[in-house]
């Protein structure tokens, strides 16, 4: 049966932007692998590599090593050994957390070797290829509201567009034909262990016994990520690093005293007896005028 999606976006100038996504038909499928092999055979005569040859080119020019590749499989082996302890359970529960926020670290640390690698992976020629399929698929499969006028006319058009909408759709449609799951994150093992245990809050960022968020020290922000602490009748203010009280612009709030002087008398902005002099001197003028 043929998915439907209503995505709603906007465009530029902030308008809304209501457009239908619908799964691929048999007739897209076939004109997208045609779009496929065209790309692919040009791909090829430009000169790009084949997605086999990729780890062969990125050795010889050192942007895969072997440092790389042991800092890869140590990865792996740590995200399982970390995934084994929160689902085996039977440590405390602080501990507990700690495995979790580490398990977290460590997929970052794989996404980061794993990005160049991906990069250089969409020059290939099977990766060109894939993008123009996609980028077909896109354009034949989103509709205007009324579910019939498509959205772009044609391939070269929505390639050419620079609208937010755009990527809203491809993001629509990659979910159907990809079968991505829209709760990936939700269900990785440390995230369900941290909001069985309410360490997070729903959208998964963190927060501690009160519900407030904090960072991954421990220490409060606000939704915008700023440091952050509560006065006694719950009012949130901002602080610095350390912890004292600054304003929105991150200045610290200190009260400014008079400087003093030799005396220890407090220097005023404007010195009364000069004031008093200037005024006798505009006098003793006026009067010989």
């Amino acid at each position: 049966m043929a998915k439907v999606e209503t995505v709603k976006s906007k465009d530029l100038a902030g308008n809304e932007v209501v457009m239908v996504v619908k799964s691929p038909s048999p007739k897209n499928l076939r004109d997208a692998q045609v779009v496929y092999n065209k790309a692919l055979r040009t791909a090829l005569e430009g000169g790009s590599i084949l997605r086999r040859k990729l780890n062969d080119f990125l050795t010889e020019q050192k942007v895969w090593d072997s440092d790389k590749e042991n800092s890869y499989q140590k990865v792996l082996k740590d995200i399982s050994a970390h995934e084994d302890m929160i689902k085996a359970g039977g440590i405390a529960l602080k501990r507990g957390k700690e495995v979790a926020l580490e398990l977290r670290d460590l997929r970052l640390k794989l996404r980061e070797l794993l990005s160049e690698r991906q990069v250089y992976d969409a020059t290939t020629a099977e990766g060109q290829a894939d993008n123009s399929q996609f980028n077909f698929l896109v354009s034949a499969c989103t509709f205007k509201e009324d579910g019939s006028t498509l959205m772009w006319s044609n391939v070269d058009e929505y390639d050419n567009s620079r609208e937010t909408y755009a990527g809203d759709a491809a993001s629509a449609l990659a979910k159907m034909i990809y079968d991505l799951d829209p709760n990936y994150d939700n269900n990785l093992t440390e995230n369900k262990f941290l909001k069985k245990f309410k360490f997070v809050r729903d959208d998964l960022r963190l927060v501690n016994k009160d519900a407030h968020l904090i960072d991954g020290e421990g220490r409060l922000i606000n939704e915008d990520g700023r440091f952050v602490a509560y006065r006694a009748d719950g009012t949130q203010y901002f602080v610095n690093r350390d912890g004292e009280e600054v304003d929105a612009d991150g200045e610290k709030k200190i009260e400014a005293l008079p400087f003093l002087d030799d005396d220890g008398n407090p220097i005023l902005d404007e010195p009364v007896v000069e004031k008093e002099v200037a005024e006798e001197k505009t006098e003793i003028v006026e009067e010989n005028v």
